[in-house]
């Protein structure tokens, strides 16, 4: 399969180069959330969650937060995290197999049709 051929249209040509750097750029962004969801960053404890990010809301004169409040802010900061990430992995496969599968057809060569059709007779 010859991508940028001599005997190609400049059509073909240019639809080949922007699905080539299409390509590439979802394999790269396939990698990268294939990384992302094996190597995942470690969810702090409740305890380390208040000592260090809880510290960046400062509190207002007389509007302090009660412990509920701040054990459901903790849930929601981490809820659904892996399967964000397992979704836009999935979504970045089927973008390469999407993009891949469309180079494939553009630049399939014809094959010859076979027209013979090859009878054997069976020996009595």
């Amino acid at each position: 399969m010859n991508l940028f051929s001599k005997d190609k249209e400049i059509i073909f040509k240019i639809v080949n180069g922007i699905l080539l750097i299409w390509f590439i750029a979802a394999v790269i962004l396939t990698a990268n959330s294939i990384i992302e969801y094996v190597v995942r960053e470690p969810i702090p404890t409740y305890q380390e969650f208040r000592e260090t990010e809880f510290k960046n809301y400062p509190e207002e004169k007389g509007n302090k937060m009660t412990e509920a409040e701040v054990r459901k802010m903790y849930e929601q900061s981490y809820q659904g995290r892996d399967s964000y990430s397992l979704r836009f992995m999935f979504t970045s496969l089927a973008n390469v197999f999407i993009v891949g599968g469309a180079i494939l057809v553009i630049n399939k060569t014809p094959k010859e049709k076979v027209s013979k059709i090859i009878y054997i007779k069976p020996e009595e």
